[in-house]
């Protein structure tokens, strides 16, 4: 191994550091699809930006090692677990193609959906952007309404470690009922504004079991504990009316605190001027892209998707967090044609993306400091996220620490896209799609596996 591929090694597995120190959650997977975000959602505040991993070699790879990678890359992809249906693009972050494999068909992308996602919040939000969970004086002089910001990390106590951010009903009830105590209010009734978010909650083009199931709660503006009835028990099921839950667990948290909640919790709209009584914030936007990137975390990434969108000036729904993934993507240059999306996390089989376009979405990163939390929420093989658990066995282990990818997995669908180091210290870009998987899907996540270690692996001196 060259002294510039040993540097850049020891580079990435800093930043993995990094993610791992990050990573206050574990993940749980569930057949068929990726891990959704099962646990409160806790991270600590992410250190000062630092610049995006940069290739240590600007040259084009030569015409050789072009031919090698590709000859490696298609042995892997040829697979019989991936089936007949596989597109694949890899290109150096400088733009040189390397393997093309009907890069512009669009096909299904499921979770790499997220890479979309990611890229639109950082786009046209703040990456110190923080949601806000608010309550305000109600319409009355002894009523109150729970705001709900779209903060899908909003959690019902405090966390244990005090180096842990994150918003908590716990700490938003504590400070309402000191407001409300000060004006000599002791008994309130309790509305819930959660009217941010409009349209569906649950999308149509969603399998019929992914809510019963736990896969995903409906997507709310106000929410806690990622939807989950009991998340204490480590069970999946979620609530039907996410909303409504959070409602009735802060009026519980009221009451604790010598704050009583008369007659039945109801939705309503918060007056347009209202005063505010007390707020939280979730961690800084740069961390929840994180979050969301590592862990796959479907809940988070809807909300995202449509916070992304109001802020473009579209509706707060699936169709207006598709349409703003795309456009933001169009407007980095990213090839986007014959893509559809229907939603932000990459749960609906009728979503399209092409590989030549998911790629150009991590050529843009790669190159851009402001999207370091792109680069570094990827999962990192072997160590974190997604990957934590491939890429520790038979060929691919060699990736394991090198390879940075996002996953995608649905029946019949695995995809793989992200960044690894080539030989020569060139950085490389690739994503791959298999949407007809024909029988094992742990199989066909593997080939997929063996493919980016391909381009890992240097041949002997």
């Amino acid at each position: 191994m060259s002294r510039t591929r040993w540097y850049l090694v020891a580079a990435l597995a800093v930043v993995t550091v990094a993610v791992v120190t990050l990573d206050a959650t574990g993940v749980i997977f569930q057949p068929g699809v990726d891990a959704p975000q099962t646990t409160v959602v806790t991270m600590a505040t992410p250190g000062p930006p630092e610049a995006a991993l940069q290739p240590s070699v600007d040259e084009p790879l030569p015409a050789e090692e072009v031919a090698r990678l590709q000859r490696t890359v298609e042995r892997a992809l040829g697979a019989d677990e991936l089936g007949r249906r596989v597109s694949a693009y890899v290109a150096t972050s400088g733009g040189q193609s390397v393997l093309d494999e009907r890069s512009t068909r669009a096909g299904v992308p499921a979770s790499t959906v997220k890479l979309f996602t990611a890229l639109a919040a950082l786009d046209v939000l703040d990456p110190e952007f923080r949601i806000v969970t608010r309550v305000v004086a109600g319409p009355d002089a002894r009523s109150v309404v729970l705001v709900g910001g779209g903060d899908a990390t909003l959690a019902t106590s405090r966390p244990a470690r005090r180096d842990v951010q994150v918003a908590s009903l716990e700490q938003l009830a504590g400070a309402t009922g000191r407001s409300l105590q000060a004006r000599g209010i002791t008994r309130v009734r309790l509305l819930y504004d959660d009217s941010l978010f409009t349209g569906p909650a649950v999308a149509p083009t969603w399998g019929d079991t992914y809510v019963s199931s736990g896969v995903v709660a409906p997507v709310t503006a106000l929410m806690v504990d990622q939807g989950l009835v009991d998340p204490s028990s480590g069970s999946l099921a979620r609530e039907s009316d996410p909303a409504r839950a959070a409602a009735g667990r802060f009026a519980a948290l009221l009451a604790d605190r010598g704050i009583a909640v008369r007659g039945e919790v109801t939705r309503a709209a918060a007056p347009g001027t209202a005063e505010v009584l007390a707020e939280v914030a979730s961690p800084v936007l740069s961390a929840l892209v994180e979050r969301m990137l590592t862990d796959s975390d479907n809940q988070l990434a809807e909300a995202l998707g449509r916070l992304a969108a109001l802020a473009s000036g579209r509706p707060a729904s699936f169709t207006g967090a598709g349409a703003t993934l795309l456009a933001q993507a169009q407007l980095r240059d990213v090839e986007t044609s014959g893509s559809r999306l229907f939603d932000a996390s990459g749960l609906s089989r009728p979503n399209r993306l092409a590989p030549v376009g998911t790629a150009g979405v991590l050529t843009v990163a790669a190159a851009d400091p402001t999207l370091r939390p792109l680069t570094v929420g990827l999962p990192v093989a072997g160590l974190t996220g997604t990957l934590a658990d491939r890429y520790l066995t038979g060929r691919s282990a060699r990736g394991a620490g090198l390879v940075r990818a996002k996953t995608g997995t649905l029946t019949g669908v695995a995809a793989e896209a992200g960044l690894v180091v080539a030989c020569e210290g060139r950085l490389v870009v690739f994503s791959f799609v298999a949407d007809r998987v024909p029988f094992d899907i742990e199989a066909a996540r593997a080939a997929l596996d063996r493919a980016a270690t391909a381009l890992a692996s240097c041949p002997a001196a």
